[in-house]
C-alpha cells in the first residue's frame, strides 16, 4: 500500500482495496472534522460512550473471583482507557470493497452522509505516536464479533493483584469483542490504557472523503478549504486538491471517486484571496499540480 508525501486517493487506480491492507476509515461529523484539521489529531474515546453496553464490562464475570481488584478495574476503565475505532475494507461474497462504501457508517457517524471519512495509514500512525505508544499498554487488533459477547467464564484470567494487571491479562475479552450485530463495521480497534491525550495523523492521512451530502455544500467545502489554504494552518501545504474524494451512490450501491474538480473549482472561485493564490502559485510552481483555466 502506497503513502505520498501529500494525500492523493490511488484506489481504483494504483492500488486495489482489500482487507488488511493498512487503510483504517475514521468516519466522524462534519464539526468534529474541523477541529481534526485545527491539530491534525484524533482523540480516543472513553469506555463511557460505547454503543455496546457489554463492552469493558466487568461485572459480567464472575466478581466473586477477585472482587475488590475487579471492582476498581471497572472503574479504572471507565477512568483510564480509551479507545480509537476505524473501519477497514471488507469483502462481501469474494468481492473486495472500499471501507469508505459503507452505508451504515456514513449513516451512523457521520451524519448521514454530511460527514468526513479520514483514511490513515496503520503503519505510519503507528510509527508518527511510537513515543506516546511504547511508553503505554496498547493493542491494535481487529474486533471480534459473536453472539454472546459475554466473555467465557474459562477463557478469564481472574489471578490479578491490581485493576491495571486484570486489564493486561484479560484485553481480549474485555475490549475486543462485540455482538455479531455490529460485524458490518468491520471494526479495527485501538485500545489504550493510561493515557487520555490525542494521537497524531499529521503525515499519516491517505486520502479524505466527503459524504454525499458535504460535498453539495460548496459553502461547507470552503470552509475546510480556508484551513487548507491559511499559512497558520498546521494544515497548510498539506493537502491538494487530490487529497479528497467523494462518496456517491448508483443502482450497484455507495462508490467513492476523486473530486479533486470541485476543490479546484472553490480554488479559483476564491482566487481573489491572497491566501487562495498563494495555495494556487504553490501547486504550480512547487508541485507541479497545474489548475485547469
Amino acid at each position: 500500500m502506497l503513502l505520498t508525501e501529500l494525500p492523493i486517493y490511488l484506489y481504483y487506480n494504483c492500488e486495489f482495496p482489500h482487507r488488511g491492507d493498512g487503510a483504517l476509515f475514521h468516519f466522524t461529523k462534519y464539526d468534529s472534522f474541523l477541529k481534526i484539521l485545527e491539530d491534525l489529531t484524533l482523540l480516543p474515546s472513553s469506555f463511557k460512550k460505547l454503543n455496546d453496553m457489554n463492552e469493558g464490562n466487568v461485572s459480567n464475570m464472575n466478581m466473586d473471583e477477585n472482587f475488590m481488584v475487579m471492582y476498581n478495574a471497572e472503574k479504572y476503565i471507565n477512568e483510564h482507557c480509551h479507545i480509537l475505532s476505524f473501519s477497514q475494507n471488507y469483502e462481501i461474497s469474494g468481492c473486495e470493497y472500499e471501507g469508505t462504501n459503507h452505508p451504515a457508517m456514513w449513516a451512523h457517524y457521520a451524519d448521514n452522509c454530511n460527514g468526513v471519512c479520514v483514511v490513515i495509514d496503520k503503519e505510519a500512525f503507528i510509527n508518527k505516536n511510537k513515543n506516546i505508544l511504547d511508553s503505554q499498554f496498547y493493542k491494535f487488533e481487529d474486533v471480534e464479533y459473536k453472539i454472546f459477547n459475554t466473555p467465557n467464564d474459562d477463557n478469564i484470567i481472574y489471578d490479578a493483584h491490581t485493576p491495571q494487571e486484570f486489564i493486561k491479562n484479560n484485553w481480549k475479552n474485555l475490549f475486543f469483542i462485540k455482538h455479531k450485530d455490529w460485524e458490518n463495521e468491520t471494526e479495527h480497534r485501538l485500545f489504550i490504557m493510561g493515557y487520555d491525550g490525542k494521537l497524531s495523523i499529521d503525515g499519516c492521512i491517505k486520502y479524505i472523503v466527503f459524504g454525499r451530502e458535504l460535498f453539495l455544500d460548496n459553502n461547507r467545502i470552503k470552509a475546510i478549504m480556508d484551513k487548507v489554504v491559511n499559512p497558520s494552518s498546521i494544515c497548510y501545504h498539506k493537502f491538494v486538491p487530490h487529497s479528497f474524494a467523494m462518496t456517491c451512490y448508483d443502482k450497484k450501491g455507495y462508490s467513492t471517486i476523486g473530486m479533486e474538480f470541485k476543490i479546484i473549482q472553490i480554488v479559483k472561485a476564491n482566487g481573489y484571496d491572497s491566501r487562495y493564490a498563494e495555495y494556487e502559485r504553490w501547486l504550480k510552481e512547487e508541485q507541479g499540480h497545474v489548475l485547469n483555466e
